[in-house]
This record gives C-alpha cells, sequence and structure tokens, in this order.
C-alpha cells in the first residue's frame, strides 16, 4: 500500500489530471453507448401500449446514470434472450390488425343473416376475408341458464371439426345440435346430403383451379350487444371458452339503428345516449380479454348540426350535446379498441330514410384515428353504400380505410367482392339461381342455427330470410312463389329445392330480349334499392309535420282499419 502511494505522489499533477478526464470521457462514451443500445431494444419491442413506459424508463435512466451499472452488467444476457426469442418477440409486436392478415373485404354482423354457412359459402368462394358473427345478446348469453340461448346462437367451432364434416371425414350429425336444425333437413336422404357436399367440394376445385380440396375455415369476429360492463366480460368469456380458438375478437355493437336497440340499450342509442356506458365496456373488454384477442367496434357518424337544419333528425330529436366524429373516434381509442368500423350514415337515416353514404365522414374518421393512436396504420373498416363491385375499390379511394365492409348488398350479391363479367339477362339469371343453390348446399351440411326465429323452424327460417334476398327481383315477378316460399307449410330445405326448380323452368325458355324486357332486370328491383323508391316519394313531401299533426293522422289511420273489419263482418 505504502509503495502504492509513493509511487501515485511520485505522477506529475498535470499526468494524475490527465488520466482522471480520459478516464470520465471514456466512462461517459460507454455509458451514453449502453444507454443507445438499451433504447434501440426497447423501441423494437415496445408496442403502443409501452410508449408511455419507454419515455418515462430513458427519462429516468437520464436522471440517475447510475442505474446503468446493473442494466449493462445485464445487457447481454438481455441481448441474448431476445435474440433467441425473436420469432416470438416479431410476433408479439405485430399490430392486431397484421395478426389477423390485414382483411380487406368484410362480412358484416347481421342478425339471423351472418350464419355459419352464409359465412362459410362467402368466404370459401367468393373472396371474403373475414367475416362476424350476428350480433348476441351478452346478457341473454351470460345469464345463468343460458346454454339453451348460447347454443341456438353461437355458431363458431373447432376448425378441424367443421373440415372434417365438409369433407365427409367426421359425423355428419356432429355439428347439429337442435330439432329445428334437423327439422329444415326432413326428407332428405343420405345420397341428397352427400349430393350438396360433392357439389362444394367441385366448387372449391373450381375455384382454386386445383384437383386438390384445399380450404379455410376461417377465424371470426364475436359481436355482442352490451350496456354493462361486468355482463360484457362475463358473455366474451364464455364466447372465447366455447370457440376453440376461432374468435379473433369481440366486437361491441355501437351502430344498430332499429329501435328495438333504444329499449335494450344497445347499438347506436347507446353510443349517441350515454356514450361514457359505451366506452366503459369497451375499457372492461380490453382490461379483462388476453391481449390476443382483439377489442372492436362498428359505429355510425354523430348526428351534426348541419343533419338538424336539413330535417334528417326528425322532429324531436334534441341537439343537446354535439360531438364529432374525431372527438368519438378518440374516446373509442382511448378505451383500447384494436380496431374500428364505421358506417357513413347516422342511425336516423335508415331504411326508408336511407340516404347517401358519407365516405368524407368515414375518411376523416381514419385520419384520426391514425394520428391520435400514433399508428399510421390503425385500421378503420368501412361500411355502407357498397351496391357493385367497382364501388369496393372506390371506397378504399374516397375514404383510405384499411377494409370493405358489405351487409344488405353481400346478402343479394354474395360475389359483390369477386369481379363479374355479368352482361346479359341471363347471366344475372343464373347467377342469382347459382348462389342460391350453393347455399342451400351449405345449409345441407351445416344447417344454421335458429338464433331467435323460432324454436320449430328457426333453422329454416334462416335460410329462408336468405332466398328471398338472393332472389329478389325474381319473387317480386313470380307472387305466388314468393308466396309460397313465406308460408309456414314451406319448412324444409327439400321444398326450397323444389320452388328453385320450378323458378328456374318459368325463366328457361326466355331469350336474352325477353329477360332484358321483365322488371328483373332493372337495378331498381333489387334488394338492396328495395326502400330507395319509398324514399324518393318521401323526400318529394318536404312540408314538416308537428307531432300533433302525427297523432291525428295516426287516429284516422286506425279508424280506417276499425271500419274496414266492421264491414268484412
Amino acid at each position: 500500500m505504502m509503495t502504492a502511494a509513493v509511487a501515485l505522489t511520485s505522477i506529475p499533477y498535470p499526468v494524475i489530471l490527465f488520466l482522471t478526464i480520459w478516464s470520465c470521457v471514456i466512462t461517459r462514451a460507454v455509458a451514453d453507448r449502453a444507454m443507445h443500445n438499451m433504447q434501440q431494444s426497447m423501441k423494437h419491442v415496445a408496442t403502443r401500449s409501452g410508449r408511455t413506459w419507454h419515455r418515462e424508463a430513458c427519462f429516468c435512466l437520464h436522471k440517475n446514470p447510475s442505474i446503468l451499472n446493473k442494466r449493462i452488467l445485464n445487457f447481454k444476457s438481455f441481448a441474448s434472450t431476445a435474440e433467441n426469442n425473436n420469432d416470438t418477440n416479431t410476433q408479439q409486436t405485430k399490430t392486431f390488425y397484421q395478426r389477423i392478415n390485414q382483411p380487406r373485404h368484410i362480412l358484416a354482423p347481421m342478425v339471423a343473416q351472418s350464419d355459419l354457412p352464409f359465412r362459410l359459402m362467402c368466404e370459401q368462394l367468393y373472396n371474403v376475408d373475414l367475416s362476424y358473427t350476428q350480433m348476441i345478446h351478452a346478457h341473454n348469453f351470460a345469464e345463468r341458464g343460458g346454454d339453451t340461448f348460447r347454443r341456438n346462437h353461437l355458431d363458431v367451432y373447432d376448425e378441424s371439426l367443421v373440415r372434417n364434416v365438409l369433407l365427409g371425414s367426421a359425423d355428419s350429425n356432429a355439428l347439429i345440435f337442435t330439432q329445428s336444425q334437423r327439422n329444415a333437413l326432413e326428407g332428405l336422404s343420405e345420397s341428397d346430403i352427400e349430393a350438396s357436399r360433392q357439389r362444394i367440394i367441385s366448387a372449391l376445385q373450381t375455384k382454386n383451379n386445383s384437383l386438390e380440396t384445399t380450404f379455410e375455415v376461417k377465424p371470426c369476429v364475436v359481436q355482442i350487444a352490451a350496456h354493462d360492463p361486468d355482463m360484457a366480460a362475463k358473455a366474451a368469456e364464455i364466447i372465447l371458452e366455447r370457440s376453440n380458438g376461432q374468435c379473433l375478437a369481440i366486437d361491441l355493437n355501437l351502430g344498430c339503428p332499429q329501435a328495438i336497440a333504444r329499449k335494450g340499450r344497445y347499438g347506436s342509442f347507446l353510443h349517441d345516449e350515454t356514450p361514457q356506458a359505451a366506452y366503459d365496456v369497451l375499457t372492461k373488454l380490453r382490461n379483462t380479454l388476453p391481449k390476443e384477442v382483439g377489442v372492436t367496434a362498428k359505429i355510425r357518424l354523430p348526428p351534426t348540426q348541419a343533419d338538424a337544419q336539413e330535417g334528417k333528425l326528425g322532429h324531436e330529436f334534441r341537439f343537446d350535446n354535439p360531438v364529432t366524429i374525431e372527438e368519438r373516434v378518440r374516446r373509442l381509442i382511448d378505451s383500447g379498441v384494436d380496431l374500428i368500423t364505421i358506417h357513413g350514415r347516422t342511425r336516423f337515416e335508415n331504411k326508408v330514410t336511407v340516404g347517401p353514404v358519407n365516405w368524407d365522414g368515414v375518411r376523416l374518421a381514419a385520419a384520426t384515428a391514425r394520428e391520435y393512436s400514433g399508428d399510421v396504420n390503425f385500421p378503420i373498416f368501412a361500411n355502407g353504400g357498397i351496391e357493385y363491385f367497382s364501388d369496393v375499390q372506390k371506397c378504399f379511394d374516397e375514404t383510405l380505410c384499411s377494409g370493405v365492409m358489405s351487409s344488405e348488398s353481400l346478402l343479394e350479391n354474395p360475389g359483390i367482392f369477386d369481379e363479374q363479367n355479368i352482361v346479359s339477362g341471363r347471366d344475372t339469371l343464373e347467377r342469382q339461381l347459382q348462389y342460391a343453390d350453393t347455399y342451400l348446399d351449405y345449409c345441407t351440411i351445416f344447417p344454421p342455427l335458429p338464433g331467435s326465429l323460432g324454436i320449430k323452424g328457426g333453422s329454416y327460417n334462416v335460410a329462408k330470410s336468405h332466398l328471398f334476398k338472393i332472389l329478389h327481383r325474381y319473387l317480386e315477378e313470380q307472387p305466388d312463389l314468393r308466396t309460397w316460399l313465406g308460408n309456414q307449410e314451406c319448412c324444409t330445405i327439400l321444398q326450397a329445392r323444389a320452388l328453385m326448380c320450378d323458378l328456374r323452368s318459368r325463366y328457361s325458355a326466355l331469350d336474352e330480349e325477353q329477360l332484358k324486357m321483365k322488371t328483373s332486370w332493372k337495378d331498381d328491383n333489387s334488394w338492396y334499392r328495395r326502400h330507395r323508391q319509398s324514399n324518393a316519394s318521401a323526400a318529394e313531401n318536404t312540408e314538416p309535420v308537428s307531432l300533433e299533426e302525427r297523432k291525428k293522422l295516426a287516429k284516422l289511420r286506425i279508424q280506417a282499419l276499425r271500419e274496414q273489419r266492421l264491414s268484412r263482418a
């Protein structure tokens, strides 16, 4: 010790000062380099939810550099672990939209219409990338003794089971759970069922241009209706448990404009009238569900002052708390949603009051979401205004959305996302008949769950509702067939097949000129445009009617109905 001390004191002071300064420089350089490497690593693994933590960690390191010592000692171990788990980290750093393969063509959630056979047909044959299930009432689904409701409504099953049933390598009854489904199949023989299976397989081979039968059973998004956060979370957990990994996300219905949604406190009424309740539900879902499961919302544009001035909001609507679409989107993102679907209309634009879709509003929502979230690719689906295949690309161009969702047009034309060369009346007729035939084939293998359409005939009623939409323009020309399809005695797939044969025979002898003379050739007679004529007629009478005047008119209508009943008696 003495020798070292003497040696140290013998070194000239300028040399000691130089060595001290140089040591500090080297130490600081090493520390700065270590901090830079750590920051880069943190940035690499940080997700949107971790950005705040990253900033606070860096600030802490700058304020207290001494904690670098422990970090530097562990840095090599950290880097080695990160390298070994590179694939896992890459998957974890993907956004929700990337994890679900960035779908562009989406089948909308539709009550008693987004059924398994329809979803499978659209996905496997007609270029749909992602499907939503029908809306499920969270309270009914989650309440004690709700097994019957669950069995009748949730049709999300194990992927391998669905595949094997379709290929015939599993019991054909494996996905038949209700008497209603068995009723729909009544009268069909084993050879009938096998013929349907072979037609589907042949269609898949043609679609894939291969003799091999390759197809996907894609995971889906399950939509729920809820206003109670705890009930929503409970329902979502049961859905995940029962869906065998085939549920990509839980979607909250904040877009339904039907009057029943107001009574049930869900849909666009919940979002317009008690928005905080909607955000509380979404926050609860995000905090409860696993991170790999998405939380999404389907909304409408909020009503504006301009809408009120144009008389679009009705005479009883009070514009007390106006909100903008920007505010609405920011609140949704704060609630933790991974994706937003926006219908470019307000809840007042529905059925006979439907107007042109507001794609500018959707584009503004997309820009707001991407700026506010910090994710330039934050996914926005646009819904509304899609009638033809050409409208799909137009929607992408005008809204800058990530995906286009179709509902009503897809019900009539399941191939809306597939470019088609339809130039003749015969082409249109054969296309619609083919859709109906193929859908009935899928229903034969996977009879729809009855949902809310009846314990006895609900399964067939789902299929029948699809036929009404697919064949709408032709059934309007054949009122006897339309009446028979709606008759309660027409209650099986076999009877629907017979009706299809009759319908086909009535048009088989017509040439192209005769087909184009029919009203079915005109687009104005399509299912999608069924409300447009009455909407145009209503638009001609723009004179406002007061509440008292409407009450008087209602009383007169009731009186007229009473007089009609008396005259019949």
